[in-house]
């Protein structure tokens, strides 16, 4: 994604969410593997994730692990 300015911006897990109209915990759930989302969906999301190249934010990560 880009802005006005066509500076690149940081995907994040609402941009995917929006872009494929899933919730933003399917898509949470598709990243991280879990075995609730179908394979369908999972290829998806992984799709689009690496398309955007999206990495997740090291904050949140950081926040969840605690």
């Amino acid at each position: 994604m880009k802005n006005k300015n066509g500076t690149l911006l940081k995907t994040n897990l609402k941009e995917i969410a929006k872009t494929l109209g899933l919730s933003v915990a399917t898509v949470s759930k598709a990243l991280n593997g879990y075995s609730d989302v179908s394979e369908k969906t999972k290829k998806l999301v992984l799709d689009l994730a690496e398309e955007l190249n999206y990495t997740p934010n090291s904050f949140a990560v950081n926040l969840r692990t605690k």
